[in-house]
Parts: C-alpha cells; structure tokens; sequence
C-alpha cells in the first residue's frame, strides 16, 4: 500500500508537494511537514537542491497563508465563531505575551490556524509574511533532510516524538512564566503594604 502511494506521489511529481503545502496553507487540517518528508525520500535531493525546494516550498506556504489571514481580517466576527474560543484566547495571549514569533513558532507546531489569530491580532501584513517563512523553512529543510535519509517510518516517529517534546517544552517554559509572573506579583503587593 505504501508503495503503492509513493509511485502514485512520484508519478504526480513537485506538483503533488505543492498542492500538499497549499492545502495546509490554507488551515485545511492537513499534515504539510509528513508530505515534506515523503517527497524527501522521493526526491533524494542533493543539499543545494534541498535548500532550493526549501525556498520554493515557503514561498508558495506564505503566499497562501495569505487567503485565511485577510479572511479572518475581512470576517472576523463569522470566522471566530468557527474557530475554536480556546484555541483563539491561547493563540491571541501567547501573541501578546511573545510578540510576531509566535507566528513562526506556531507553524513549526502545526498550529494552522495561527493565520486566523494573526488576523485577528491585526500583525502587519509584512511581518506576517516574514514569520511565516521563518517557521516553515526550517522545518521545510529539515523534512527534506531527514526523508532523504532514506527511512520513512523511522524519520515519521522521531518527528511525531520531536513534536512532542516542543510542546512539553513549550508548556514547562509556560507555566515557569506563570509562576514567574504570579511571584512577581505577589512581591509588589507585600511592598505596597509595607509602604501603607
């Protein structure tokens, strides 16, 4: 069956990797990364021929990214009724606490939907842009890399488990701001008393 799929991919060529990347571009639910690698292993490109599909694949995700990010600035209020609260207050607050990285950082976890926050966020069109490139061609590069390697099961786990291990980071780094901030907080209130 997986044979099967990859002589289908390779028949389909760089095509099939772009409509891949324009699918998840657009917040399709849709596993961009995974397709990388797989046309990393197809491919078998040569390092200069990695960095140029690197550059080729993010300049189509930026450009497409574009269509729910001015969607989500044309109908704000229609479109966050249809993205989930939770992920939209996360996503807004991390935004406001982290700046235009979160941007990035949130291509590199999957998170497409992050184009629909920047909307609402109301991050410059440019700025927009230039962190979408920021989170998708290294972890573009590093797909290509690691499916050249040959091993698609192998180098489709160390990703999943990769990801993992952003996210506990990123959630350890979270909630060591929140006690941070509650402490901090805190001490300018023992101070403010002891001026009373």
């Amino acid at each position: 069956m997986i044979e099967m799929i990859l002589e289908v991919l390779r028949n389909i060529g760089i095509a099939g990797l772009m409509v891949g990347i324009v699918i998840e571009a657009v917040s399709i639910p849709f596993p961009a990364a995974l397709f990388v690698l797989v046309y990393g292993y197809i491919l078998d490109p040569t390092l200069t021929e990695m960095v140029l599909l690197s550059l080729g694949s993010s300049a189509v995700y930026v450009a497409f990214s574009y269509i729910p990010y001015f969607l989500s600035i044309k109908y704000e209020p229609f479109i966050r009724k249809k993205v989930s609260k939770n992920k939209v207050k996360t996503a807004e607050k991390w935004i406001q606490d982290y700046g235009e990285w979160m941007i990035a950082v949130g291509r590199v976890l999957g998170m497409g939907y992050i184009a629909y926050i920047a909307g609402f966020s109301k991050i410059r069109p440019v700025s927009f842009g230039v962190f979408t490139f920021l989170g998708f061609f290294p972890l573009a590069f590093l797909m290509f890399y690691l499916g050249s390697l040959g091993n698609l099961e192998k180098m489709a786990d160390w990703f999943q488990n990769a990801q993992w291990m952003i996210y506990s980071i990123l959630a350890a780094a979270a909630v060591i701001y929140l006690v941070y901030r509650w402490y901090r907080r805190k001490g300018a209130l023992v101070k403010e008393r002891g001026r009373e």
